[in-house]
């Protein structure tokens, strides 16, 4: 039997239902490397060698409330198993602090604290690992984090947190860590923006270096090759690397079918091809499995759009999933009050031009007292007068 597993790692939180799906939170780091290091190697440990499936979140979460909830949580959630961690530092070291909650043993309550000094820390990091793929059917201590690819790191996670908006750290940082497998992770999502020639030499490295170290048979180095060929392809337009790109796109989704991405890769792949009706399907394939990714659910939005009479109701759907995310997101309230409003739908139309006016009043409240921007403030003044207008002429 699947075991499920509700997982919370550092303020982070996680939750798995059938195909073993994990969650896991974003927090505030503090500006503490150590914390973001451990983080982000766990979360890619698991991406790239488990069959877990992970879901992204931008919640945050306490640990003491957290750990006050989590056999609450663990019911809800329908999990076997919850696991809560937290790391803070002490002296000159951390402590983790987590604790393990069996639904089938309720009366069984496991925590335990662990100090470590810095330069320890990548063991820890393995013992939880290990705690963590202990519930997995698979043993995988042999892709436990080293030593070596740990102390790289540190000074990239160091950086990271200091200038994380400096792009030029990869570049930089990829003249040390050509084989680096977890640095190559971040550098290739990077590189997949640019988009070109300079960009195609370093992703082939990447490619050929993580087939290497993973095998050519993990999904992860057949969705890098996948991406080679789509950015080759961007630049020298040549139909046989789309189609490579889209045949390995196919196959790292085999590898792992529950990885939302893989799926938008191969929609944008299929755009490419002007393949429109199965660009379509696998954006509603990625769409299913996760539906919080607001920029993958707009850009299913305006391919659909290309024919409202077919894709109507899908549309309408999914700019409600958008507004879910985030209900202050003006343009898929613009969009939606529109779409009622052509359709004669004067009810629908009424709300959501409403929900927009409350959404301009509240922009126009952060321009003023928060972020002064007279450009984006005329803006709204005259969005608000449209939306007014709209209003007046459906009462």
């Amino acid at each position: 039997m699947i075991k499920k597993l509700f997982f919370i790692f550092f303020l982070i939180g996680s939750i798995s239902f059938a195909q073993k799906k994990i969650l896991i939170f974003k927090t505030d780091f503090s500006d503490n490397y150590a914390i973001y290091a451990s983080h982000d190697l766990i979360t890619k440990n698991l991406f790239l060698y488990s069959d877990y499936y992970i879901i992204p979140s931008d919640k945050t979460n306490d640990y003491k409330k957290i750990k006050s909830k989590i056999k609450e949580l663990t019911i809800n959630n329908n999990a076997d198993i919850s696991i809560l961690y937290n790391i803070t530092e002490y002296k000159k070291g951390f402590i983790f602090n987590y604790v393990v909650y069996n639904r089938k043993k309720p009366d069984e309550w496991f925590e335990k604290n662990i100090f470590c000094k810095e330069e320890k820390l990548f063991e820890t990091i393995n013992k939880v690992l290990k705690h963590i793929y202990s519930y997995s059917s698979i043993n995988k201590e042999y892709n436990l984090i080293t030593e070596e690819e740990y102390i790289s790191l540190i000074g990239y996670y160091s950086k990271k947190i200091v200038d994380i908006a400096n792009t030029d750290i990869y570049k930089y940082f990829f003249n040390f860590y050509k084989d680096n497998i977890y640095f190559n992770i971040d550098y290739l999502e990077y590189l997949m923006t640019i988009g070109d020639n300079t960009a195609i030499n370093d992703i082939k490295i990447i490619s050929d270096n993580t087939i290497k170290y993973l095998g050519k048979d993990n999904h992860y180095s057949i969705s890098t090759l996948g991406d080679f060929y789509y950015s080759k392809y961007k630049v020298n337009v040549t139909f046989e690397d789309i189609e490579k790109s889209i045949e390995h796109y196919l196959n790292a989704i085999e590898a792992k079918k529950y990885y939302y991405i893989y799926y938008e890769k191969l929609a944008k792949a299929y755009i490419l091809k002007n393949d429109y009706d199965n660009a379509s399907i696998y954006y509603h394939k990625s769409i299913e499995i996760y539906d919080k990714d607001a920029n993958i659910i707009k850009d299913a939005v305006y391919l659909l759009k290309r024919d409202m009479n077919k894709n109507g109701n899908i549309v309408i759907e999914y700019l409600k999933k958008i507004i879910d995310i985030n209900k202050n997101d003006d343009e898929s309230l613009e969009e939606l009050s529109e779409i009622y409003y052509n359709l004669g739908d004067k009810y629908n139309s009424q709300i959501y031009y409403n929900k927009l006016l409350e959404t301009i009043n509240y922009n126009l409240y952060i321009i003023n007292n928060e972020k002064p921007n007279p450009v984006l403030y005329d803006r709204y003044m005259k969005k608000k007068s449209e939306v007014i207008k709209k209003l007046d002429s459906l009462k």
